[in-house]
């Protein structure tokens, strides 16, 4: 237990009142598909800032109906984005489909930007990161009769299945070799422990502030590579076996197009809480330790 969990199980003549019967749903989510599916901008020097596609927004708000809103008791929902225009865009469409499922649920107006779920690292690995990328590209074009100058005259569709294959073992390749460049220019430690910031202040920080019976969905719009890194840290403890998940394998590979995971905050009756993340089918617990290493790192890095 720590210690924001201590304090809140305080008595109500203690520093703080017993929170009980709350629940906070966090829905990490990856945005919809893109019209280009290029990683990289027009000048090949930073992040694609291309809006979704039809077929984009589409899936969005099937993913609103289908997956998000079902199951859902929340009386008030909140959501959150990264600063490009296709998270935005991604998250009002799984709106407008989690509205037709839930219209009674209190749905907050304003989609606020959070830098944490942007990516910022260093200019020098995003450089390395968008080569490894392209020649990736450039190969599995190749192999499929494609000239890699029409790329972008493929299908978003096409587009997509290539980008995708093309990105997968770049993002294994930083968070699995410690000692390869794009580790040594961005840790992911560095990455994991920023995105943990923000974590604990969608769970037990969030929750202390609540009242009793509060039950709140929030819905996080971001990118491949944000996640990750985090959800690999070892903070996520395998509910069957017992053992914190270290590798990007274990959790299935990165995070594909709308992919999703969610994190879990319940008190019971006595304010007693527990924290889970269900991702891909399985259920985790958190490794308290863990996150509060990863959150003093985090709150140490944004001194700097």
């Amino acid at each position: 237990m720590n210690s924001e969990q201590i304090m809140r199980n305080l008595d109500r003549e203690g520093n703080k009142e017993i929170v009980t019967n709350v629940e906070v749903t966090n829905h990490w989510i990856r945005h919809a598909q893109k019209q280009s599916g290029d990683v990289c901008n027009a000048s090949g020097d930073g992040i694609s800032t291309s809006a979704i596609s039809e077929k984009g927004a589409s899936e969005a708000t099937k993913l609103g109906q289908e997956i998000i809103a079902p199951g859902s008791t929340a009386k008030v929902v909140k959501r959150y984005a990264s600063d490009q225009i296709r998270t935005v865009e991604t998250l009002d469409n799984i709106t407008e489909g989690y509205k037709d499922i839930k219209p009674e649920t209190e749905i907050k107006e304003a989609i606020r930007v959070k830098k944490e779920l942007s990516s910022n690292p260093p200019s020098e690995y995003d450089k390395v990161y968008l080569k490894m990328w392209n020649e990736n590209k450039k190969k599995i074009m190749e192999e499929k009769g494609l000239k890699f100058e029409n790329f972008s005259k493929l299908s978003p569709d096409e587009q997509e299945k290539i980008a995708e294959a093309a990105e997968e073992p770049v993002i294994a390749e930083w968070l699995d070799n410690p000692d390869g460049e794009l580790a040594k220019l961005h840790p992911p430690k560095d990455a994991a422990s920023d995105f943990a910031v923000l974590f604990d202040r969608r769970h037990d920080r969030l929750v202390s502030k609540l009242k009793d019976d509060s039950k709140l969905d929030i819905m996080h719009n971001t990118h491949k590579t944000i996640t990750e890194p985090f959800l690999m840290s070892g903070v996520l403890v395998d509910k069957q076996t017992g053992k914190n998940i270290t590798k990007l394998e274990e959790i299935g590979g990165s995070l594909q197009i709308l992919d999703n995971w969610t994190s879990k905050i319940k008190t019971d009756e006595k304010g007693e809480a527990e924290t889970t993340v269900q991702f891909r089918d399985k259920e985790y617990t958190i490794d308290n330790e863990v996150l509060e290493e990863l959150v003093e790192r985090g709150l140490e890095r944004s001194k700097e």
